[in-house]
């Protein structure tokens, strides 16, 4: 999910700096999550009605920041309260210091890393797999997961839909996408269904457990079942590597990807236009 062959210049402005990092974060999760240990969860929008507009889209800036979160302190115990904060999603990886959620506060989707404020005055401090928890002025909340979303992407008036990305196919493993599109695709929180689910093999690597049609991993070329082991010739298996490859990946327009699929090996190509 943005991203991948030179570290950006010191001298880069903070908003190249900002895309280069959104783009590498994009790019992991189009790799079935490249890397990490983590749990992505997201449920499917709301229905809009008078009484409640619609959100604005994530603000995919504070994504970017998702490396940079501290741990909770204290121990307190959460407590269900009614804030009025809605939890669309949540990022519960392993180590737990490095999470993140989406919120809906005041008709608008927000992302927000561990540390940050989803409001003024309101801090999150934890996140797990179905909640998470927000602290005002040193009280704790316990605020849970929406329903979550089906396995199998929405449709819209019976028309089944997916991940907006126009993706070229080149070859039976090349492809070809704009790293402009991945990014205005990502501002859409309705797109974030479509991402597909991952797991950590035994022996190592990223596994790919669930690629709906029409998610970005299926669009990509990937399949369920399979294990993603290298990424541009660098070793894939651990939350380590993750943090070892999100600088290198910035700006590179070349990903090339080692695949285990069942007992074969299958190299998996990717040209990433402007």
């Amino acid at each position: 999910m943005g991203p991948m062959a030179a570290v950006p210049a010191p001298s880069a402005s903070p908003g190249t700096t900002r895309f280069g990092a959104l783009v590498t974060v994009a790019l992991v999760l189009a790799l079935a999550w490249l890397l990490a240990k983590w749990t992505w969860v997201f449920v499917a929008p709301p229905v809009a009605t008078a009484a409640a507009p619609a959100g604005s889209g994530v603000d995919l800036a504070e994504v970017a920041k998702l490396f940079g979160g501290s741990a909770p302190a204290g121990a307190a115990s959460p407590v269900a309260g009614g804030s009025g904060l809605r939890l669309k999603g949540v990022v519960a990886p392993s180590p737990a210091n490095i999470g993140s959620a989406v919120f809906n506060a005041g008709g608008r989707d927000v992302a927000v890393a561990l540390g940050g404020e989803v409001q003024p005055g309101v801090k999150l401090v934890a996140v797990e797999r179905d909640h998470a928890i927000v602290s005002r002025a040193g009280v704790r909340e316990r605020i849970d997961l929406e329903t979550r979303m089906a396995a199998v992407p929405r449709t819209v008036a019976g028309k089944a839909s997916g991940f907006r990305l126009a993706v070229s196919r080149s070859g039976s493993n090349a492809f070809s996408f704009s790293r402009k599109d991945l990014d205005e695709a990502l501002k859409d929180p309705g797109q974030l269904s479509y991402l597909g689910r991952i797991g950590m093999p035994q022996g190592g690597g990223v596994r790919l457990d669930e690629a709906p049609p029409g998610s970005l991993a299926s669009r990509l070329g990937l399949q369920p079942g399979d294990v993603i082991k290298k990424v541009n010739g660098q070793a894939v298996a651990s939350a380590g590597d993750l943090a070892r490859l999100y600088q290198q990946f910035a700006t590179t327009s070349l990903i090339q990807a080692e695949i285990q699929r069942g007992t074969a090996t299958v190299q998996l190509s990717y040209n990433v236009n402007p």
